[in-house]
């Protein structure tokens, strides 16, 4: 109305006082719900437009410096002026709209009040927004927004990001590939919700991401690995295979005739053989050796199969023998046949040679350093006969590599 009031008051013209008096009568007069209605419809739409320029400042209020306090300030306070700018277009729009300096005429007049309770009638009322200063929201509530939209951003970038996935790995060792061998079973990368069971190929089962076991028998293993999820089969994956050999058994024996010795062993298998005897190395399975002198000899063997080797040592005593043949009795006078008394052998060759034989009371027949020179019968080959009976002898040598022997016995004479 007092929009009108004011655009009719800027018409140049004869003024008719009756005539505004019989407009303002037949306008209808507001109630005062209808104006604490328009009131409250104009606060709701002001206080709606604030809040929705203040989540917006303070949404972004983290990635602005502080100089720019200013503006948002600024920003808070453009609707207010943009309110006021839309009224103040709407009244230039309205002057625009009225012809100045026109002269209204009574009919001109009639026709506004017609239009004013036109207005009335179809519902079109004149309304004052009065905007009302919005309380300001208090920070708590825009720093929870915020901790929500950044956990919200969080749980999205997680949902986007793939997850990776370890496939777990399974492996075997063994400190040696013959029996008795260990063998150790690792798994790595195996989820906390699950289990592992190992099959060691040889009929027993282990659990768990480490676990051992020994293989006490030769053959050819195949191991596995299976995980288990609440009791139910994720994985299984077959290790490669185990070999494991045979440790032989390092052990031999010996005979020996006339300072030959004769080494072997008991084993049969296909493998390797290695001798180490008075500092000669020999690869046979049974070795002859015929030592020179007398003593303590360590003798070793070493026994191969593939990767399984084993080894043992003995000591041999050696007595170097010097082999001759001594009878036990002879005929002096039986012209040639077993007429003499001395050792026999083939070789008879001593560094030192001693050759005695006395009576039973102790008395010396005969003597000699020479193995070819032997007793006739006579006192030293050359005196009297002796008579028949039993006499004692005794026979020391010694040969080229200072071996010593000192031999003893009875010889009867036989007339």
């Amino acid at each position: 109305m007092s929009n009108l009031k004011k655009i009719l008051s800027e018409y140049e013209g004869e003024f008719n006082p009756n005539g505004w008096a019989q407009l303002e009568k037949r306008l209808p007069k507001q109630t005062f719900m209808q104006r604490f209605g328009k009131f409250i419809v104009g606060g709701a739409a002001g206080a709606l437009v604030v809040a929705g320029v203040l989540v917006a400042v303070l949404w972004n209020y983290d990635e602005k410096p502080q100089s720019e306090e200013p503006l948002a300030k600024a920003e808070i306070s453009a609707p207010m002026q943009s309110m006021e700018v839309n009224e103040n277009v709407i009244s230039a729009t309205e002057q625009s709209s009225a012809r100045p300096k026109d002269r209204i005429s009574e009919s001109n007049q009639q026709q506004i009040a017609d239009v004013a309770e036109t207005n009335n009638n179809t519902g079109i009322a004149e309304t004052t927004v009065e905007p009302s200063e919005p309380a300001m929201p208090s920070e708590t509530p825009a720093n929870n927004d915020k901790q929500n939209v950044v956990s919200n951003n969080q749980d999205n970038q997680s949902q986007m990001t793939p997850k990776v996935v370890t496939e777990p790995s399974f492996s075997v060792s063994c400190d040696r590939h013959c029996a008795p061998a260990t063998a150790k079973f690792v798994a790595v990368g195996v989820e906390a919700d699950c289990e592992v069971v190992w099959d060691f190929g040889n009929g027993k089962q282990g659990n768990g991401n480490n676990a051992t076991c020994e293989y006490r028998k030769k053959g050819t293993y195949t191991p596995s690995a299976s995980v288990y999820r609440n009791g139910r089969l994720q994985k299984k994956v077959n290790l490669d295979a185990i070999t494991i050999g045979e440790t032989p058994v390092a052990d031999f024996s010996w005979r020996s005739t006339d300072n030959n010795y004769t080494f072997y062993t008991g084993r049969t298998l296909n493998m390797s053989y290695k001798w180490e005897i008075d500092g000669k190395s020999f690869a046979d399975k049974s070795v002859e050796y015929e030592f020179v002198r007398s003593g303590d000899y360590p003798i070793k063997l070493a026994l191969a199969d593939g990767e399984c080797s084993a080894e043992t040592i003995k000591t041999v005593k050696v007595v170097i023998t010097h082999v001759f043949y001594v009878p036990n009795a002879f005929t002096p006078d039986s012209e040639g046949v077993n007429s003499t008394f001395g050792p026999i052998g083939e070789d008879m060759d001593f560094k030192t040679y001693s050759f005695g034989i006395t009576n039973s009371r102790g008395d010396v027949v005969f003597t000699s350093t020479d193995p070819l020179i032997q007793w006739n019968g006579k006192v030293n080959n050359v005196g009297t006969a002796v008579e028949a009976g039993v006499y004692y002898w005794i026979i020391k040598t010694v040969d080229h590599y200072g071996n010593s022997q000192t031999r003893k016995g009875t010889v009867n004479v036989m007339r």
